[in-house]
């Protein structure tokens, strides 16, 4: 029974398990002799009772109404049945209390009309006086069992609560990861393009003004170097393929004698001050220098062609701080570069653990500051 489960048949099975019971007990025992008016009361209830177990959750007013029938009644027929007819009472007060769905004003009103008359009941048909305590106990007790359930389905409620709010919390950082891994990936591919490709376009735009202007031979070094330049950028593009998940272990020094040999031999200008190779930085912090330093280069080639460009490196206690600058401004950007370079380095810096400071000029200067590491 899948397709029914166990939470919606059990309670429909005992409620007419309990229905069968009492109807039999009522019909053979319990109204002997009873008045007519609590023979009606009884069987009235009896009937609410039915009629509750059979009608949609959906339908709370009407079900309220019945339950609260059910509790006046059985209460009202409680002594005259030997409490047998007191069962719809029970079970409206278990619902009332227990389900949240109706509101605990509603059913303690409900139970203050039961107490009302269960004490009335013994003028219409006189009962014991034990009867009536054990009715008037048995309703306080079916009052406290919907309480507590009430109180269970609330932590329910609240348990349910959290594990939704820990399973949305995840959601949101499993997001976060990857619009930060999608960033990374498009920093990443960003270097390499606008190394790369920038790169070309200077040269073939030389070769077109070399040629323009008859001279072949030199035209033909700039095509070799173009063509030096495009495998360099895709074995950089394929080491970006792979996520770059470990950053080669290199110096300082190494790296940034790397990129400025390149940036040289495209025609750029550059002087570097201060000791490349007096400390060490973490694998992000080489990383996050590297690709500063290479877009830097970059943008002074394209925005400032043939105008030295000054690297200059103090190594302090707990940082090395790289200053950059060219006398020119930053022209208009091209489409190549796109304008992200200056986001993406600055992402990485602060993913490193450093600062990056940005001065329009002229001259046009950024400063980086990068954590020291392990040399």
């Amino acid at each position: 029974m899948s397709w029914f489960p166990v939470k919606v048949w059990f309670p429909l099975a005992l409620n007419a398990v309990g229905l069968v019971l009492v109807g039999l007990d009522l019909a053979r025992r319990s109204l002997d002799g009873a008045p007519v008016l609590l023979a009606v009361t009884a069987w009235v209830t009896w009937a609410a009772w039915a009629a509750a177990t059979g009608t949609p959750e959906r339908h709370a007013r009407f079900r309220a109404g019945l339950y609260l029938l059910m509790l006046a009644g059985g209460a009202f027929v409680a002594g005259a049945t030997d409490v047998v007819g007191m069962a719809p009472a029970i079970v409206a007060l278990l619902v009332l209390f227990g389900n949240p769905a109706f509101p605990v004003r509603v059913a303690a009103a409900g139970l203050a009309v039961a107490l009302v008359l269960a004490g009335v009941a013994p003028l219409v048909d006189p009962v014991p006086r034990s009867t009536l305590v054990s009715s008037v106990s048995i309703l306080l007790i079916g009052a406290l069992g919907g309480l507590s359930r009430r109180q269970g389905r609330a932590a329910e409620d609240r348990t349910r609560a959290l594990l939704e709010e820990r399973v949305a919390v995840e959601q949101e950082r499993a997001l976060v990861a990857a619009m930060s891994e999608r960033s990374r990936i498009a920093r990443d591919l960003h270097d390499v393009l606008a190394h790369s490709l920038g790169g070309l376009v200077v040269q073939l735009e030389a070769v077109d003004a070399l040629l323009e202007a008859g001279q072949g031979a030199e035209a033909h070094k700039r095509v070799i170097a173009a063509r030096g330049l495009a495998l360099s950028g895709l074995d950089e593009a394929k080491q970006a393929v792979s996520a770059l998940r470990e950053p080669p272990d290199e110096d300082v020094g190494s790296v940034l004698a790397d990129l400025v040999a390149a940036h040289r031999a495209l025609g750029g200008v550059v002087a570097v001050r201060g000791p490349v190779d007096h400390g060490g930085l973490s694998a992000a912090g080489r990383t996050a220098l590297r690709r500063a330093v290479q877009e830097l280069l970059t943008n002074a080639r394209r925005h400032a062609p043939g105008v030295p460009a000054d690297l200059i490196l103090d190594w302090g206690e707990e940082t090395l701080t790289v200053a950059a600058s060219t006398p020119a401004a930053a022209g208009p950007r091209s489409q190549a570069g796109g304008g992200n370079g200056l986001t993406g380095m600055r992402e990485r810096v602060t993913e490193a653990g450093g600062t990056m400071t940005v001065r329009a000029g002229p001259p046009f200067e950024v400063v980086l500051r990068l954590p020291r590491g392990p040399r």
